[in-house]
């Protein structure tokens, strides 16, 4: 109805825009501005059907494309400027599906060449937290054929972004200074047995060498919450280790 409204409008206004009378323009105005949507329809639409009765000028003609098409038209090839969003920053790590997926594709096939032991697990500090009750949320795990250090600076900007897409209120607004922890891989029932042998380790955000690093040579599985939106996380001390009262 609403396109409906528009297309018939617009037709009676171009009618009336070709009128000799001034008045029957201005008389349209005042009446499309005090009347419900309903009586602007039945009007316009008169206007369309029989043409009013109007003194036309002879350059318009009910040949030329019918102001109806026409908006049709733009209604369709209207684009919401929320769909034109630039891609995100960051090349081949920026916070993409397809970036996402390859990585994903990468750890799969790492993992099946060298097991857990080319695997480490993937903690984000909570900077709001502080003492000997840091909670480090799990949000991933990474596969690699390079060195620990190399893996997660080069997937340091996917990591982050995840981190702060499942976790909004806690880390949300701290990206850019986020802290990365790694554990041992698939030690996630120690940490949440609080085994004082698991300890994790700070990952650098820039290490040397790391452009020189193929991304066929790092994989990435991130965490999907399915525990409607819970998440894991373990409480540590801010050297990453168990603290003295949660033992035992």
């Amino acid at each position: 109805a609403t396109i409906r409204l528009r297309a018939a409008v617009a037709v009676a206004i171009v009618m009336l825009a070709n009128t000799s009378s001034v008045s029957s323009f201005t008389s349209f105005a005042t009446f499309y501005q005090t009347s419900s949507v309903d009586k602007r329809l039945a009007f316009a639409s008169s206007i369309n059907e029989k043409n009013h009765d109007l003194p036309m000028r002879q350059s318009f003609t009910l040949k030329s494309p019918s102001a109806l098409n026409m908006a049709e038209a733009e209604e369709k090839d209207y684009i919401s400027p929320m769909r034109q969003r630039p891609r995100p920053k960051g090349g081949d790590t920026a916070y993409t599906n397809e970036n996402i997926l390859r990585q994903l594709r990468y750890y799969n096939d790492i993992r099946k060449v060298g097991g857990k032991d080319c695997v480490q697990d993937l903690y984000v500090r909570d900077p709001n937290t502080v003492g000997d009750s840091v909670r480090f949320w799990f949000v991933g795990k990474v596969a690699r054929c390079v060195s620990q250090e190399l893996a997660i600076a080069k997937l340091f900007n996917l990591i982050e972004e995840h981190a702060t897409r499942i976790r909004p209120i806690e880390l949300g607004r701290s990206f850019g200074s986020l802290e990365i922890y790694v554990a041992p891989g698939d030690t996630e029932l120690l940490t949440s047995q609080n085994d004082p042998g698991v300890r994790l380790q700070k990952a650098e955000r820039f290490v040397e060498g790391v452009e020189k690093v193929a991304l066929l040579e790092v994989g990435l599985n991130l965490e999907i919450l399915t525990n409607e939106g819970a998440g894991f996380c373990i409480v540590r001390t801010e050297d990453g280790v168990v603290p003295p009262h949660m033992i035992g």
